[in-house]
Formats: C-alpha cells, sequence, structure tokens
C-alpha cells in the first residue's frame, strides 16, 4: 500500500503518496543518459507527476505547473520533499514496533 503524506511548501499543501523502489529505479535508469548525464528535466517532471496526488493541477501538470508560474524555488523545494520522503520508507505499525522491542 503506497505512503501518503501532506507538505507545505510556500504557504501551499501538497499531498504526495510513495511508489515503489522497482519504479524509482527503473525511472532514475531511464532518465541517465548512459554518458554520466541526466535528463533532470524528465526526472523531476516524472516524479512530481508519480508522487504529488493533490493539487490535481500540479499532478497533472507536473513540471509545467512551476514553469508557468516561474517558480524554480517552489519546484526545487518539492523535489527535494519528495526525495526525503521516499527515502523515509514504511515507518512500523505499533505491533511491529512492539515485536522488535522483545
Amino acid at each position: 500500500m503506497a505512503r501518503r503524506k501532506d507538505i507545505v511548501i510556500e504557504g501551499a499543501k501538497f499531498t504526495l503518496q510513495s511508489v515503489s523502489p522497482t519504479w524509482y529505479y527503473n525511472f532514475n535508469d531511464e532518465c541517465s543518459l548512459g554518458n554520466g548525464k541526466r535528463d533532470s528535466v524528465k526526472f523531476l517532471d516524472g516524479l512530481i507527476r508519480n508522487c504529488v496526488i493533490s493539487p490535481a493541477e500540479v499532478a497533472s501538470k507536473g513540471l509545467g505547473y512551476f514553469d508557468e508560474k516561474d517558480d524554480i524555488r517552489t519546484a526545487e523545494m518539492l523535489f527535494k520533499s519528495i526525495e526525503s520522503f521516499l527515502r523515509e520508507g514504511r515507518q512500523p505499525r505499533a505491533s511491529e514496533k512492539e515485536s522488535a522491542a522483545k
């Protein structure tokens, strides 16, 4: 089951949803050009489109949403928040915490 998290950046609320590690690494590879370079626009756009579920306009337009607003700062902050959120991983349930403590 995908994890979700609400975040606020520059006064705007975004709802993030996790992607599978397999999807993330395949997409990461897809955005690598093989010569040590990376297609950063494709990577950022793909992460936004696949991890942001609200606001719907951001989810559907991806990086284009921020192009329209001429807003690099929020796009960068959102990207960092998505990367951090994906790396947090699934948090253990209370029952799992109790089992680990024993």
